[in-house]
């Protein structure tokens, strides 16, 4: 079958690989969506992996679902206590080789309705991630910073759970997409701030009320410094959120057609290198590869 793979500089090439094997549904996957993630792990993974997560796939039988990316063991201390993605159990595979294939390997799914097309059903594992993040964000005053995708979702869940939401990005045309789809133009101290964009981080520390949460929900694989005195002074509560459980992929899954739409490219494996350009260079604020 065909994939996208690491070579040995661990840069993206399309490739024919074995069809996979081991435990798991096999499904053909009919649409993979890029993940700043894994443009992160580019150059950095070892030969032969096959990146991609957020897919959509065709069962056997013919139903179209989402793929459930990690699952926790849901018995563990770390699991009862509501922090699932550090179960010791969550980072083990459960998409094999990767979305970016024509086949993978499958342990959970949720069954898409018939309403939602591929390259939508491929937001669900996404959207569960934020609807997972928005638990932790004090409701009220929210600013979401930095406006690609995700923090277009953002945008979407919190204003349809009833914040004044807020966005702020340095490209202008996605402020705009953002007050399309609910945010204001940021305008005095808020509640709270989402970190949807690696550099934001003294925007959002910046924007928030003393007492105010700071959800980082993307981070750079990099160190960067952080303002202590801000935190301290302002008594200010900085947290994290990182992937989601099935429980958020199935809620995901039943908001979806509810959402209103965000631009999305729609490319060809073979066109894995143009798609990944128009997203480093900001062309296109998200992009879906099909087989």
């Amino acid at each position: 079958m065909k994939a996208v793979v690491l070579d040995g500089k661990g840069q993206p090439a399309l490739a024919d690989v074995p069809e996979p094997r081991g435990p798991g549904e096999l499904v053909r996957i009919r649409a993979c969506g890029l993940c700043g993630t894994d443009v992160q792990k580019i150059g950095r993974l070892k030969r032969g992996t096959v990146l991609g997560h957020e897919v959509v796939a065709e069962l056997p039988d013919g139903r179209r679902v989402a793929l459930v990316h990690h699952l926790p063991c849901g018995e563990c201390e770390r699991c009862g206590a509501g922090h699932e993605t550090t179960c010791e159990k969550f980072r083990r595979a459960t998409i094999t080789p990767g979305g970016f294939a024509e086949q993978a390997r499958a342990r959970d799914w949720i069954e898409i309705p018939g309403t939602l097309d591929d390259p939508l059903g491929t937001f669900a594992e996404p959207l569960a991630c934020v609807l997972r993040g928005a638990e932790l964000v004090p409701r009220g005053r929210v600013l979401v910073v930095g406006c690609g995708f995700v923090g277009l979702l953002w945008v979407q869940v919190l204003a349809r759970r009833g914040d004044e939401v807020f966005a702020t990005d340095p490209v202008k045309e996605r402020v705009t997409l953002a007050r399309k789809l609910g945010a204001s133009v940021a305008d005095g101290p808020v509640d709270a701030a989402v970190l949807c964009a690696h550099a934001g981080l003294d925007d959002a520390l910046a924007a928030v009320e003393p007492g105010g949460t700071v959800l980082v929900f993307a981070a750079g694989l990099d160190p960067i410094p952080v303002d202590l005195e801000r935190v301290l002074r302002g008594e200010l509560r900085i947290v994290g959120s990182c992937s989601a459980t099935p429980r958020h992929m199935l809620a995901a899954v039943n908001l979806l057609p509810t959402l209103d739409p965000i631009p999305t490219t729609v490319l060809p494996l073979e066109r894995f290198d143009e798609g990944l350009d128009l997203y480093r260079d900001r062309k296109a604020v998200k992009v879906v590869f099909t087989p």
